[in-house]
């Protein structure tokens, strides 16, 4: 039965993986068409979260190609958080601390880097 369960998370964080990797790729792929046809010219510095989003709502390239490297390096934040998960349902509470311990580094990483 233990077993079943390790094969559930390995397929969750496999997928959770997978579609973070797809996702970006797409609007990679679809924000550089966008820039390259349009020949929107980039700017020096990075825009905000809420810029990127309003961006990629409004399909501007830039904000497609952000918004994809944004999904791209959050994916393996969401992997660390499915393992905090996965690991307190199967009751493994020493990695599930640690997985959880390193999520929090990665969100107060993440939290101190948009803060500057």
């Amino acid at each position: 039965m233990e077993l079943d369960k390790e094969h559930w998370v390995d397929h969750l964080i496999h997928h959770i993986l997978l579609a973070g990797v797809l996702i970006s790729a797409i609007l990679l792929v679809l924000g550089l068409s966008i820039v390259l046809i349009e020949g929107t010219p980039l700017s020096e510095f990075a825009p905000t979260p809420g810029k990127v989003l309003s961006q990629a709502f409004r399909a501007d390239g830039i904000g497609l190609i952000y918004l994809g490297l944004l999904l791209l390096m959050m994916t393996p934040v969401a992997r660390v958080a499915m393992l905090v998960y996965g690991y307190a349902r199967m009751g493994w509470w020493r990695f599930a601390l640690v997985s959880l311990l390193v999520l929090l580094l990665l969100v107060a990483g993440l939290a101190l880097g948009v803060r500057t």
